[in-house]
């Protein structure tokens, strides 16, 4: 995928989620991020090779309208976990965009990991870190304000890792498609409740939103 390309998906993407002005610099450090991705995945599986450049351009536009709508929920952002990052997305295009972010980006799997070291190292992300290995040893278990994940299973898989994860009243925002009621656990298990739902433009699904209540 050419530098052209790159910069005319990622313009794309901004212009759908509503981003006009942005921090100084960070749309070069989203370009030089996606460019990064493209590149490695021709050598290590981080996002499909079918239509590479295409699903770079939703995976950058899902990201985006998924921070949108924790913005706009006024979701508490700063400490947040991105629990199975792969690639990086969402978190990697959060960190980018809102630099204030306290980001700590979770994969188990060691060659995403090692390459989502080289991206915060590369585009010069301060404030985010990698974390190798399952989330659900993580040391700093009950202190994120905010997790997010993007692909990374089943409701009824995640909602107990979040909840771990999350200090009481922090939250969990994520992507589903059509049948995302069906994942919701009947009755609810632990602490973690059905907040909101919100259908995305362009038809790319919708946020679901959780949060962590205090237990008696």
């Amino acid at each position: 995928m050419t530098g052209e390309r790159t910069e005319e998906r990622v313009g794309s993407a901004l212009r759908k989620a509503g981003y006009g002005a942005l921090a100084p610099g960070a749309r070069e450090k989203l370009e030089s991020y996606i460019g990064e991705v493209g590149a490695w995945s021709e050598r290590i599986h981080l996002v499909g090779r079918s239509r590479l450049g295409g699903n770079l351009g939703l995976l950058v536009l899902d990201s985006l309208l998924l921070l949108r709508t924790a913005e706009e929920s006024a979701l508490p952002l700063h400490r947040v976990a991105d629990i199975g990052s792969g690639a990086g997305f969402p978190g990697v295009v959060w960190k980018i965009l809102r630099p204030d972010l306290e980001m700590t980006l979770f994969e188990r799997r060691l060659k995403p990991a090692l390459f989502l070291e080289r991206i915060v190292t590369l585009v010069g992300l301060e404030g985010a870190r990698v974390v190798g290995g399952d989330a659900s040893n993580c040391r700093e278990a009950g202190s994120f304000d905010l997790v997010v994940s993007k692909a990374a299973g089943r409701l009824e898989a995640i909602l107990p890792l979040a909840e771990l994860l999350l200090r009481t009243d922090g939250a969990y925002i994520t992507i589903k498609g059509r049948s995302w009621e069906s994942e919701i656990p009947e009755p609810p298990q632990g602490a973690m409740r059905f907040e909101a739902a919100a259908n995305l433009p362009e038809k790319r699904g919708t946020a679901i939103l959780f949060r962590k209540k205090p237990t008696a």
